[in-house]
């Protein structure tokens, strides 16, 4: 963020300053072979096959790859669709990773009734810890002990985020509404399970404000 806190600066990762050259770049969706209608169709099991399939450092990747997954889920970003994942590489193809994270935004509290952009595990739900595990271990190359490991470092990530974000609503009373309902959807990725939707308890008390 700006210092006065009305801008947001996006650094580009696919340029490289020091060579001052970009560094290729290519979407999931373009690389599955899909076009932009079919954004919404498909799981985030094949994202990982294919991210696993084509980059070079598959280890780091596909670890990246989980720990973006699992935020997507605690974060409620209902349009994590093949679009919004890629893989970066180099001109010569010898290095290609798991592009970094982009375009991450809390869906929830706009679409009340949002849900995830792709399917995991066969479904598309608000998926608590066990399957967010359970996905690590099967689609991600990942141990138990592993999985759990990134899950509870996204966990923390979040509980982070939600102290930092209750402090910036004391000193930014305008953002209080969008805020408050952030850390509903927040609080509500804590208790690990798995939700359909946004349960109507918590919609019903954002309707009332």
């Amino acid at each position: 963020m700006s210092k006065n806190k009305h801008f947001l600066l996006v650094e580009r990762f696919n340029y490289d300053v020091e060579k001052d050259e970009f560094i290729g770049f290519e979407e999931i969706l373009v690389l599955m072979g899909k076009n932009k209608d079919e954004k919404y169709s498909g799981s985030y099991e094949a994202i990982a096959k294919l991210i696993y399939t084509v980059t070079t450092n598959k280890r780091a990747s596909i670890i990246s790859f989980y720990k973006t997954v699992v935020m997507n889920y605690l974060l409620k970003n209902g349009d994590a669709h093949l679009k919004n994942f890629g893989v970066i590489y180099d001109k010569d193809l010898k290095y290609i990773s798991f592009a970094p994270a982009y375009d991450i935004v809390n869906t929830c509290v706009y679409l009340y009734k949002d849900r995830p952009a792709l399917t995991l595990l066969g479904k598309k739900l608000w998926a608590g810890k066990k399957d967010l595990v359970k996905f690590g271990e099967q689609a991600c190359y990942l141990s138990k002990s592993q999985s759990i490991e990134y899950y509870n470092e996204c966990v923390n990530a979040l509980q982070s985020s939600l102290i930092a974000l209750k402090a910036y609503i004391q000193t930014n009373p305008n953002f209080k509404e969008i805020g408050s309902k952030m850390i509903d959807t927040w609080t509500l990725s804590l208790d690990e399970k798995s939700y359909k939707e946004v349960p109507d308890a918590i919609i019903r008390n954002w309707k009332k404000d």
